[in-house]
């Protein structure tokens, strides 16, 4: 088996270089495919590592070797590619893009890529591979990862597959992963190892967020559970995974966080983004006491359909009168004056709660589409709440519960604001056993808490020995790079941006990874802080980078990059040469 996969790692190779220039060829745009990264890997991992919509081009491998298998990619990047074929204007491309308008058009010329790649996998193997197989594309199909069943042959059969990742680039856009599975068996690459287990240079794909919960057909019960104060039946999800689960729910907040964003700024006119954003479980006590800060403007949300119950999205009051103040276009004297005279009048509250109504609409558009129950959430109204003047034992507000918080921070026109927050009941999400989860487990350095971890009791903490310090703003990238150090017997110390960093150096900390969601000025404010208070080594960890970035971060007391998604391979290498400071 050893050599029929070196065998077929080199005919990889010349695929991948294949469909560089065929692709870009026939679409007249540059194409540029990443390093492959290969594994084996079981159909139920193989899509729970995905994100989002999918298009699954299904391949019948036919010839000496027969099997089946499929080329994965999201929506959006089938759009763009397809929508590049047929020359949408870049307007009219990008609107496509956003909406994910997967026309017949669009589908259509998506499909003679799909034959391009297919084509590319036939023609390598013909001329390098000792047995004859041809790649032929079939149908294609949209897919919800989540809602894929492992044990049906849909949309490929369940078996081991070699699966093979890379990440696109399109004349400098950076664009998701190009995934095809390939079916172990039919090409001798069966092995004794679980799926999921890689050989010593396999390189694994990057680790989305994800559900391994075993999947029932249908997807969810017929019946609908009501959730205010009665818990959801964890049955309906045999072998039901919550740390998993949560990290699927985290990677669905934060797709709802960015559309957020975007549809924001589209009704606004304006530029506004939501960052930074944390989530972890908290009660109404906890929420009200400690979290939200002054005067709140909360928006109800029912939530209907498989599940029912309600949530709870709040902004300061003052940001949701600028919000709203910005959208029937006051003139900014009279938005300043009415923001700091907490003015919410009839005609900004309404257009805030136009605000909410979008926001509301993207959570049931992305919970419909790629959670494991279809829920939508519906605005019903919006209130003011003093949150010191919440009496907790009531059901006003909202009920005295166990709550999933997400929150972000809102900037618009460059003007950072407060937060915007959602309290999602904790059963709502499947997430009331991480209390229990938590309660049991002992305290262990590196823990990942939320979306950035949060540093949790410093008085301790900072009297351990930490071998590398983690500064962080994206949570799947930290997770990962947290496991991969910890499972090299390294004590980590994870902290966000907004914490007091030269606390913990140098001290025992033998280098810092700073793990950048963009990379950014405000990312590069904290590679200025971290240099300016040690002379360890201070690796950046983001994507995305150019040549001007590079220059900028080594200006900036940066001495090494590493591009993520990264793999363990990238790690390994990074921290080689801190590996050696660490045993003196």
């Amino acid at each position: 088996m050893k050599k029929a996969q070196q065998r077929i790692d080199k005919i990889l190779e010349s695929v991948r270089a294949r469909i560089q220039d065929e692709v870009s060829g026939l679409i007249g745009a540059t194409l540029i495919l990443s390093d492959f990264q290969r594994q084996f890997i079981s159909k139920e991992d193989a899509f729970d590592q995905l994100s989002g919509k999918q298009v699954a081009a299904k391949l019948d491998i036919t010839g000496d070797v027969q099997g089946q298998g499929c080329i994965l990619l999201e929506v959006k990047d089938a759009i763009c590619l397809g929508g590049t074929l047929i020359m949408l204007p870049e307007a009219s491309l990008e609107e496509v893009i956003s909406s994910e308008k997967y026309d017949e058009e669009i589908e259509d010329s998506y499909g003679e890529i799909a034959n391009i790649i297919a084509g590319s996998y036939t023609k390598v193997f013909e001329e390098m591979y000792p047995d004859s197989c041809r790649f032929v594309r079939k149908n294609q199909e949209i897919v919800i990862p989540v809602k894929v069943i492992s044990d049906s042959d849909e949309p490929v059969p369940d078996q081991l597959y070699y699966q093979v990742v890379s990440v696109m680039t399109l004349n400098d856009r950076q664009m998701g992963n190009l995934v095809m599975l390939l079916p172990a068996a039919p090409f001798g690459l069966e092995t004794d190892e679980p799926a999921g287990v890689l050989e010593p240079e396999l390189v694994p794909p990057k680790p989305v967020s994800t559900v391994s919960a075993k999947r029932g057909e249908g997807g969810a019960e017929k019946s609908a559970a009501v959730v205010p104060e009665q818990e959801i039946e964890q049955a309906a999800l045999p072998d039901f995974d919550t740390k998993k689960h949560r990290q699927r729910v985290d990677a669905l907040l934060d797709k709802c966080r960015l559309k957020m964003g975007e549809e924001m700024a589209a009704l606004l006119g304006v530029e506004v983004t939501l960052s930074d954003m944390e989530c972890r479980l908290v009660t109404k006590e906890d929420y009200f006491l400690e979290e939200a800060a002054g005067k709140q403007i909360l928006a109800h949300m029912n939530v209907v359909g498989e599940i029912e119950g309600k949530s709870y999205l709040f902004v300061g009051l003052k940001d949701a009168i600028y919000i709203g103040g910005t959208l029937i276009m006051l003139p900014p004297a009279e938005l300043e004056k009415v923001v700091q005279e907490e003015e919410f009048g009839e005609d900004t509250q309404d257009a805030y709660g136009e605000i909410a109504n979008i926001l509301s609409g993207v959570y049931s558009t992305l919970f419909e589409e790629q959670y494991v129950k279809k829920i939508r959430f519906v605005k019903t109204g919006i209130e003011k709440i003093l949150p010191l003047k919440v009496v907790i034992d009531s059901d006003e507000p909202c009920p005295n519960q166990l709550y999933y918080l997400s929150s972000s921070s809102l900037n618009i026109s460059g003007k950072a604001m407060g937060k915007v927050q959602t309290l999602f009941p904790a059963v709502l999400l499947q997430l009331e056993g991480l209390l229990q989860q938590e309660e049991q487990a002992p305290v262990r350095q590196g823990s990942v808490e939320g979306a950035v971890p949060s540093v949790a009791g410093n008085d301790s903490t900072s009297a351990q020995v930490i071998d590398i310090l983690v500064v962080s703003d994206d949570a799947l990238e930290t997770v990962k790079i947290v496991e991969f150090l910890q499972h090299r017997h390294f004590s980590v110390k994870v902290l966000s941006y907004k914490e007091n960093v030269i606390e913990y150096l140098p001290g025992e900390v033998k280098a810092v990874f700073l793990v950048m969601s963009d990379v950014n000025e405000k990312a590069f404010a904290v590679a200025i802080k971290i240099s300016s208070a040690c002379s360890l080594p201070l690796i950046a960890a983001g994507p995305g980078w150019t040549r001007s970035k590079v220059i900028s971060a080594v200006k900036y007391g940066i001495n090494d990059i590493l591009l993520t998604p990264a793999s363990s391979d990238d790690l390994a290498d990074k921290i080689e040469a801190v590996s050696i400071r660490l045993a003196a």
